[in-house]
Order: structure tokens, then sequence, then C-alpha cells
């Protein structure tokens, strides 16, 4: 009975452990799901497009209509008070061509924003993926940091028993001593990257410092999509790229702004609807429209026109600034995949193995007298600069593919 008490409490134990880290662990979806929704540039510009949805309201060119009382010919003294009274409901409006060419800039801006919105999202996404990337690169660094401790201290025993057993000298157990340090030094850099990483990816997240504990976990490893240049070019077309799509639609909002603007010179309408009285009771009604003459178009309307018009030459090359500039951060990142993803694949066909074989037979031969420090250490330098090789390669795998993202529709690192 007490037995089973025992089994009870440790599966308890175990059940609530694993309960809690599960709570601890911070995926890199969870990371990208918090930093958009609580970035506040994401949400200034949430707030300005819902801004844009609801302004087209208040550009309509429909202004407030007036009411008017009017009396003529007023005399206290005569039998009749008055000539005319009159009650009016006057409107005045733009020109419609105006009003819809204002209206169709409005709905431009507001997809540019959208677009720009999207592209901002896909950099956050992207900022905070390559920071998730550089914790798992941290964390492995620290272990290969650990493995190569652990190898300095093999590295000076062996050393210290040949020296016991006269086989050494002090001048190979005090290398052996310089290694171990130093590899103690690289332990403690490979904690402070560390603390770094993670510390940078909190602060893209926008974490709160209160939740910034030591207790959140980080996943083992990345599920990647594999690619090839096909398929960038294929999918990384410059019209479906939301910043290219944004400015496309700054410019199309600025035509209509310079036509708004032409518009100008057609004249606004007026219409006043009234109800006379003559003395026997608002009996008659009347009405009048009129029209406003743009005798001022050479200095303000002309200078509405050519700052549109000037507005869209800039946005047009701002069109062309943004194609060069994805057309060279695409480039670049393939290249830089292509690179570190083949010296991952020679590393694991090849180098590691290897390294891993030139290292145990070094060591044993040190340990039998067949071969001097010297080479034992060369050998180790060996094993562990190709184990760093494949870390960095591996990192920049992961980092070009986060970069990748930004110009395709699709998940390439999860």
């Amino acid at each position: 009975m007490n037995r089973m008490k025992f089994i009870s409490v440790l599966f308890l134990l175990f059940f609530f452990t694993e309960v809690f880290a599960q709570q601890d662990l911070l995926t890199i979806q969870q990371a990208v799901s918090h930093a958009i929704e609580k970035n506040p540039e994401i949400n200034q510009m949430r707030a300005v497009l819902q801004q844009k949805e609801n302004e087209w309201r208040t550009l309509t060119g429909i202004e407030a209509p007036e009411i008017s009382y009017f009396e003529e010919g007023m005399n206290s003294a005569e039998t009749k008070p008055f000539e005319e009274r009159r009650l009016s409901v006057s409107q005045t409006i733009d020109f419609p061509l105006t009003t819809m060419y204002r209206l169709k800039a409005n709905e431009k801006e507001k997809q540019a924003l959208e677009y720009r919105i999207k592209a901002y999202e896909n950099e956050v996404k992207c900022t905070v993926k390559r920071h998730y990337v550089e914790v798992l690169y941290a964390l492995y660094y620290q272990k290969l940091s650990e493995n190569q401790h652990r190898l300095a201290e093999e590295l000076y025993t062996a050393t210290y028993s040949r020296f016991e057993t006269g086989m050494g000298n002090g001048m190979d157990l005090t290398k052996a001593e310089l290694q171990h340090a130093e590899a103690q030094n690289q332990l403690d850099d490979a904690e402070q990257v560390l603390h770094m990483a993670r510390y940078s990816l909190f602060n893209a997240m926008g974490l709160p410092t209160d939740e910034q504990k030591y207790s959140i976990q980080f996943m083992d490893s990345l599920r990647t999509t594999d690619i090839d240049i096909q398929q960038i070019q294929a999918l990384a077309q410059l019209e479906e790229q939301p910043l290219y799509l944004s400015a496309l639609r700054e410019y199309e909002a600025e035509q209509n702004r310079v036509k708004e603007a032409r518009s100008n010179i057609l004249p606004d309408l007026r219409f006043n609807l009234y109800k006379q009285n003559y003395g026997d009771g608002f009996n008659y009604n009347g009405f009048e429209l009129g029209l406003s003459i743009p005798i001022w178009l050479p200095f303000e309307q002309k200078g509405k026109i050519e700052m549109a018009k000037a507005r869209e030459v800039e946005i047009e090359w701002k069109q062309k600034g943004i194609e060069l500039d994805m057309k060279m951060q695409i480039e670049h990142a393939w290249h830089s995949y292509k690179t570190s993803k083949s010296t991952i694949e020679r590393y694991r066909q090849t180098i590691r193995k290897k390294a891993e074989n030139l290292h145990e037979l070094s060591l044993k031969a040190y340990r039998l007298g067949e071969i001097d420090l010297l080479n034992l250490i060369n050998s180790q330098q060996i094993y562990l600069s190709s184990q760093k090789q494949y870390l960095t390669a591996l990192r920049d795998y992961y980092l070009q593919l986060v970069a990748l993202e930004k110009f395709l529709d699709q998940e390439l690192v999860y």
C-alpha cells in the first residue's frame, strides 16, 4: 500500500512538472503572435486605418444645410408691416466629379495603408523569428562550449597522468591548464551570449519585464520547408509584395488627387429652397441655384495641381527604390541560404564522422605516448572548429529562410 502511494506521488510530481514545463514553453509561433498583437507601431497603424475607413464620410463635399429667416420692407408706420417674409433652406455641394475623385483617392490610400500594415507585420515576424533563431543558436553554442570544456578537462587529465608517470613534462601540463582556462572563458562567454539573445527576443516581442522569466523554455529545434530557386522566382513576384502594392496604391491615390485638383475648375453648386409670405401666409415657393466661379484658378487650384503631380512623381520613384531593394534582399538571402545549406550537408555526410574519429584516435594515441600534446590539441581544434562551422551554418540557414519568408506567402521556418 505504501509502495502504491509512493508511486502515485511520483506520478503526480512528474505530471505537474510536465504541465508547468509546457506552460513555460515559448514556441516560435507564440513569440510571433505576441509580437504582432502587442507591437506599438502596428497598433498605431491599425488605429490610423480605422480613421481612414471612416474618413470618407467627411469627404462627400456636402456641407451642413443652412436654415435662414428673412424679412423685407419692414415699416411699423404702415398698415402692412412688411413686404415679404421668407423661410429658406440652403445646401452647398462640391461638383460631383470632384467628390468622386476625392473618394477614390481616399479608398486607394486606405488600401495602401492595409498593405503597409501587412508589410510591417511581415517585418516584425521576420525580426522575432530571427531573434528566436539566435536564442536557439546561443543554447547550442552553450552546449558546444560545455563540450569544449569537457574536452579540455580530459586533455588536462590525460596530460597530468602522463606527467605523474614521467612520460610528460611541465610544459605540456601548463599548456593543458591554459586550454582548460580558455575553455572556461568560452563557457562564460556562451552564457552571456544566451542572456543577450533571450532579452533581445523578449524586447522584439514586446514582452513586459515582469513576464521575462528565467523559467521560459524554448523549442529544441525548428522545422523548415525546403525550397529551390525556381520556387523563389515563381513566388517572389514583385507585384505581390505588400510594400510594393502599398506604393502602387499610393501612386493611384495621387493620380486621383491630380484629377480632383483639376476638377476644381468646375463650379461648386448651391441650392436654395424657400417659402415666401407676402402678407397672406407662406403660400408661395421659391428656388435658387448658384454656381461658384473659380476666378482664383491661377493661384489656389494650379498650386494644388502642381503639388499633386509632384507627389505622383515622388511615389513613382519610391516604387523603383522598393523594386531594387527587394531584388537585392532576395538575391542575398537566396545565395546565403544556398551556401549554408551546402555546408550543412557536407558536414553531415563527411566532416562530422571523420572529425569525431580523428579526435578519439588522437586522444587514445596521446595516452599511449604515440603522439605529442601539440598533435592532440590540433585534432581537438579541428573537431571543435568543424562543430562551430556547422552550428554557424545552421544558424545562417535558418536566418536566410526567415529573410525569404518576407517575400513568400508561406511559412518556411516554424
